[in-house]
């Protein structure tokens, strides 16, 4: 069966699969040959596969790839041409991570396991997101408005509530 996950349009294989494609589009964009995928679909070059455990073997594939690349000198200055512009890389970057923090705890949340997050990085996801990086993606419309939250919340469930989770 489907399984569904907080980001109520997309199963889990859905979000996989945009995980995977985000990570493919930003290897692309860091070697200077910007794939076709659109990083705000659930769009991979996995996009057929039906096993999950592949798909996660995918994953670790491609993450350690943007890693590798991250760490080559001048990498994270370069511009690259993408189809939604001219953008630099050290900007995909941070916003592929953003990406990853947030749908790591929809993937856990929708598999029920843990869903706590490292603190520094919801710290750093937090100030990102709301500093810019999600108003673009709030206006495209693929990110939620904000869910009203106590304000003694968590640091973790006030950077979801800011990302339109129900923490």
């Amino acid at each position: 069966g489907r399984r569904s996950t907080p980001y109520t349009e997309w199963s889990v294989r859905n979000v996989m699969n945009h995980v995977i494609g985000a990570l493919e589009f930003t290897v692309g964009c860091m070697a200077g040959s910007p794939t076709d995928i659109r990083p705000n679909e659930a769009e991979s070059s996995y996009a057929g596969e039906t096993d999950v455990a592949a798909l996660a073997q995918a994953y670790v594939v491609a993450a350690a790839k943007v890693l590798e690349l991250a760490g080559e000198p001048g990498v994270l200055d370069r511009v690259a041409a993408t189809p939604f512009g001219e953008i630099p890389v050290n900007r995909i970057f941070v916003g592929t991570l953003l990406n990853q923090v947030v749908h790591a705890w929809d993937l856990a949340k929708a598999t029920g396991q843990d869903t706590t997050l490292d603190p520094g990085l919801v710290e750093f996801a937090h100030g990102m997101l709301s500093s810019g990086f999600a108003d673009m993606g709030r206006a495209a419309g693929f990110i939620g408005p904000e869910i009203a939250i106590p304000g003694d919340a968590s640091p973790q469930d006030k950077m979801l509530a800011y990302m339109g989770r129900q923490p």
